[in-house]
């Protein structure tokens, strides 16, 4: 009787702890990571990140918080935010995403939705590190993808002084961003070429959780397209290796030019056509008596006749050399939108 006394007594307490202890505080993040401690400003960001499923380390317990996030790596957290089955997307449409890559699926499932567009038509250099504008830029994509909120105030980027080197495409995205508080400016500057962190890109995710939560996506509503920023050509430069002829020496001469025309044997008469040749030898031809002065014509070159240009002769052949020279050329930026819900 005792030992089931101690039995009943025990399980009373522990039902009694289970009812006072919060459910939150059962919910322990037990940190993996050595390199991330609880007075860091990202340890809530990792946390969430991590207990997602979205950030694995980078080696045994370490998660690398200083880190370069790449595109390969940014793309495949948000394909992991999504949620997206990675057996339902093949091969990659950008040659240098290889088949067996991590990030493969993620890039040619990210491709599809048009959350993102590649540095090229074939290429998405998935190795190279992200900029904080195109994180934006594909978070935004992604939001207006899956109908998320899309609203944004481009107002919210005066107060940062930086706002003029923010891309053109990217100018919609950031002002999402910022107005949505998913990204935060560093110091008072959005630093949008600046490259992200693994910490910092942890900290966007974990930003935007609230707007990854909700869809505003009505069926009932109709909904518009507008046209934030049109497609449009920009003009660029860049460097370009151009071949050039170096220490040549020439003249410039004058072009002159012939053509056939046709000239009697007998007076020497030029024609410019055999209508009028054989006009000249009619006039000059006793049909009665088979008798004249001129009857037959030879196809002769013209006399040479200046034609107002002139052609360069070279004197001194030279050698071809490499040399960089700044070319310009229009590159199409394609058109930035966003739905409306009315």
């Amino acid at each position: 009787m005792k030992r089931t006394g101690k039995k009943l007594l025990c399980a009373m307490v522990a039902l009694l702890l289970v009812a006072v202890v919060p459910m939150g505080a059962m919910a322990v993040w037990f940190n993996p990571f050595k390199d991330v401690t609880v007075d860091d400003w990202y340890y809530e960001a990792v946390e969430y990140v991590n207990t997602q499923g979205l950030f694995n380390g980078t080696g045994t317990n370490e998660f690398s918080p200083n880190a370069s996030m790449t595109r390969g790596m940014f793309v495949t957290v948000l394909g992991k935010a999504a949620k997206m089955d990675t057996s339902a997307y093949g091969t990659s449409q950008f040659k240098d995403v290889p088949g067996d890559a991590y990030y493969a699926p993620y890039v040619t499932w990210a491709a599809e939705v048009g959350v993102v567009n590649g540095t090229s038509p074939t290429t998405f250099s998935p190795n190279n590190s992200i900029t904080r504008e195109d994180m934006a830029t594909m978070l935004y994509k992604y939001a207006r993808a899956y109908g998320y909120d899309t609203s944004y105030d481009e107002a919210n980027l005066l107060d940062y002084p930086d706002t003029g080197k923010i891309s053109s495409y990217a100018q919609v995205p950031m002002a999402w961003a910022v107005t949505q508080g998913v990204l935060a400016g560093s110091d008072g500057y959005l630093n949008p070429k600046g490259y992200a962190t693994r910490a910092e890109t942890a900290q966007i995710f974990y930003n935007s959780r609230n707007v990854f939560s909700t869809k505003v996506e009505d069926p009932t509503l109709d909904r518009v397209w507008v046209v934030d920023v049109p497609g449009h050509y920009e003009t660029v430069e860049r460097q370009e290796l151009v071949e050039v002829t170096v220490g040549e020496e020439g003249h410039w001469e004058e072009a002159f030019r012939t053509h056939w025309v046709y000239r009697c044997n007998q007076c020497g008469y030029i024609a410019e056509t055999t209508e009028e040749i054989n006009a000249h030898q009619d006039a000059n031809f006793d049909w009665n008596t088979m008798t004249g002065t001129c009857w037959s014509y030879t196809m002769v070159s013209s006399e040479p006749e200046y034609t107002g240009e002139y052609y360069w002769v070279v004197d001194v052949p030279g050698h071809t050399e490499y040399h960089w020279q700044t070319v310009t050329e229009e590159v199409w930026v394609e058109e930035v939108g966003h739905w409306e819900y009315r």
